[in-house]
């Protein structure tokens, strides 16, 4: 399988994630919870996400939406990538 392929296997609606969640918890699995705005992804990022991994056994990631970002006021020319990017 290639990279794209499983990173869209990783990709959950509300519906699947509440399914899926409850499988990791009847697993005994530790859930962690974060969410952000990553339509830039830097240094900050990739450390900030990887000390939220440590923390449990699985990472749940909250992606803004595009939308949201606009909201928040971030810049003008914000969101520098999509929310499918």
């Amino acid at each position: 399988m290639d990279s794209i392929s499983i990173l869209r296997n990783k990709i959950f609606n509300l519906d699947s994630l509440i399914i899926k969640i409850n499988v990791w918890r009847f697993q005994n699995h530790r859930i962690v919870f974060t969410n952000g705005c990553f339509d830039i992804l830097h240094q900050g990022h990739i450390d900030y996400l990887a000390k939220a991994a440590d923390l449990g056994t699985k990472l749940v990631l909250g992606l803004n939406t595009d939308a949201s970002i606009k909201r928040l006021n971030k810049a003008p020319s914000r969101p520098i990538q999509d929310q499918a990017s």
